[in-house]
């Protein structure tokens, strides 16, 4: 089940290329350029993603662990993007799906705290998975990181 239609114009790619600084002709001179490999994080442009974050499976492994289940005492933790073939290209239309993928609770020296994975992930128009970010985040006391 596809979430968002998720096109990739040129002058967006352009704009992002120049504004985190990879602006290479590459990018900048084709109209059907490769993107950069993070410009998949513009997607929350089209769509408000992290809705595995407040899950049910979320809340329960909060409350589990002591730690608010509250969107305010969540960290970003980490971004990982993953490519299944060529990298998408301007022009190309994407659409994306998300889903949990693990959640479990950790104990550090600041207390616990609820790590939770989720993936988004970027199909083309054959329903072929064509690259996917895997996002870590972390529900954290607050006051505490």
């Amino acid at each position: 089940m596809h979430m968002v239609k998720f096109p990739i114009e040129w002058g967006k790619v352009r704009e992002y290329a120049t504004a985190t600084g990879a602006g290479r002709p590459a990018y900048l001179d084709n109209p059907a350029s490769v993107i950069p490999p993070t410009f998949l994080a513009t997607v929350v442009y089209w769509k408000a993603i992290g809705n595995t974050v407040r899950s049910a499976e979320v809340a329960e492994a909060c409350a589990t662990a002591g730690v608010p289940f509250d969107i305010t005492s969540l960290l970003s933790l980490e971004q990982e993007y993953v490519f299944h073939g060529p990298p998408p290209r301007a022009g190309d239309t994407l659409f994306t799906s998300e889903r949990l993928h693990d959640v479990r609770i950790k104990h550090g020296r600041n207390g616990p705290m609820v790590i939770v994975r989720f993936v988004v992930s970027f199909c083309g128009d054959d329903d072929k998975v064509r690259a996917e970010c895997w996002y870590t985040s972390a529900y954290v006391q607050k006051g505490k990181s």
